[in-house]
C-alpha cells in the first residue's frame, strides 16, 4: 500500500514536459486540438491526471484556447454499426472530423434507440469531459421523452441523468455557460415561441427554470447566495447570456449544397465586443461547412448519405472545448 502511494506521488511530481518548466508545459497542452486530447491522455499518468481535471477545461476556455466543436450523435446503417450510438467531433476550423462508437450499455437504450428517435428527439453537449445527451422519442406514446444521459468520453462509461422536465420545447438553443447546460427559447407544442430557459447543473444533476427575463435582473447585492448558482457571478453570466440567445431566430440552419458534397449550417456563436460591458456582446450566426472529405468518411464508416447526415444535423450541438 505504501509503495503504491509512494508510486503515485512521484508519479504527479515527474516533469509534464521533460526539460521544460510545468508551467511552459502545461501551455502546450492547453493548445491541444480537442480530438488530440483523448489521444495525449495514453502517453502518462501525469498528462492523463492534468487532461482529466475540469480545471484544465476552465483555463482552455479563459485564455481563449478552446476550438470550436460541432458534437453530432449519428447511428449507422452498415451491419457492424446497426443499433450503436457514433458521435462525431467535427472541428470547423481545422475541417478534422473525429469519430468514436459510444459504449452500448447504456440505460433504457432500448427504447431510445428505437425507430427515428435518434434523429428525431434528440441532443447533446459535451461539458468537460462528458457528453450530455439531452431527450429521445417514445416510441409507445409516440412523443419526445425527456430523459437525460452522461457519457464519460475518457472511461466510456454512461450513468443516467434527472429528466428534463419539459421535454416538450423544440428548436432550442443548447448553450454551455460555466459546466451548466442552458435550454434557451425553443417554441411549445403549439409552435409559440418561448421567453424563457431551463438550466441544467451537471455535476449536481438538477434543474431549474429561469422565467421571463425582462423581470430577471442581475444581482449586484454581495449576501446573494443560492444553492443553485455557486457565485452572483455566474447566475449574471447566465442572464445575460440567455438574453443574447433569445435574440437569435430559429431559422432552418441546415442545407445541403446543389453537388451533394457538401452541408452547410448556421452556427451561432457569441461574439465578444471591444466594450467592457458583457451585455453588448452579441451572438452572431457564421457558417460552417461539412466538407466531402467528412462526408465521405461518414458514408464509409456508418453508410450515412448527405441527406441522411442532414437529418442529424437538425440536432447538433456547436461549443467550444
Amino acid at each position: 500500500m505504501k509503495r503504491s502511494r509512494a508510486r503515485r506521488t512521484m508519479t504527479m511530481k515527474a516533469e509534464l514536459i521533460p526539460g521544460l518548466p510545468d508551467c511552459l508545459a502545461l501551455e502546450c497542452l492547453l493548445r491541444l486540438p480537442f480530438h488530440a486530447i483523448l489521444d495525449a491522455r495514453a502517453v502518462c499518468k501525469r498528462w492523463k491526471h492534468e487532461l482529466d481535471s475540469p480545471s484544465f477545461y476552465r483555463i482552455r476556455r479563459t485564455a481563449g484556447l478552446a476550438h470550436r466543436i460541432v458534437s453530432l450523435l449519428l447511428q449507422g446503417k452498415l451491419p457492424h454499426t446497426v443499433g450503436n450510438l457514433h458521435l462525431a467531433l467535427y472541428e470547423p476550423d481545422t475541417g478534422v472530423c473525429t469519430m468514436r462508437q459510444l459504449a452500448p450499455n447504456r440505460p433504457n437504450s432500448h427504447a431510445a434507440l428505437a425507430g427515428r428517435g435518434l434523429a428525431m428527439g434528440r441532443d447533446a453537449a459535451v461539458v468537460g469531459r462528458e457528453l450530455v445527451v439531452f431527450g429521445g422519442w417514445d416510441v409507445l406514446e409516440n412523443r419526445r421523452s425527456g430523459e437525460v444521459h452522461i457519457y464519460d468520453l475518457h472511461t466510456g462509461a454512461w450513468r443516467p441523468g434527472t429528466p428534463n422536465p419539459a421535454p416538450e420545447r423544440l428548436f432550442c438553443w443548447f448553450v454551455l455557460n460555466r459546466q451548466k447546460v442552458l435550454v434557451i427559447g425553443g417554441r411549445d407544442a403549439e409552435g409559440k415561441k418561448l421567453q424563457s430557459a431551463l438550466v441544467y447543473n451537471v455535476a449536481a444533476d438538477t434543474w431549474i427554470e429561469m422565467l421571463d427575463f425582462e423581470e430577471q435582473k442581475c444581482q449586484d447585492d454581495d449576501s446573494f447566495c443560492d444553492e443553485f448558482w455557486q457565485s452572483k457571478e455566474e447566475y449574471n453570466s447566465a442572464i445575460l447570456c440567455c438574453r443574447k440567445w433569445l435574440l437569435v431566430e430559429d431559422e432552418d440552419d441546415v442545407r445541403i449544397c446543389p453537388t451533394g458534397k457538401e452541408i452547410y449550417m448556421s452556427v451561432p456563436e457569441e461574439k465578444k465586443s471591444d466594450s467592457e460591458d458583457k451585455s453588448k456582446e452579441k451572438v452572431m450566426v457564421t457558417k460552417s461547412i461539412l466538407n466531402r472529405n467528412v462526408l465521405r468518411n461518414l458514408r464509409q464508416r456508418l453508410g450515412l448519405r448527405p441527406n441522411e447526415v442532414a437529418l442529424y444535423l437538425e440536432s447538433y450541438y456547436s461549443g467550444r472545448l
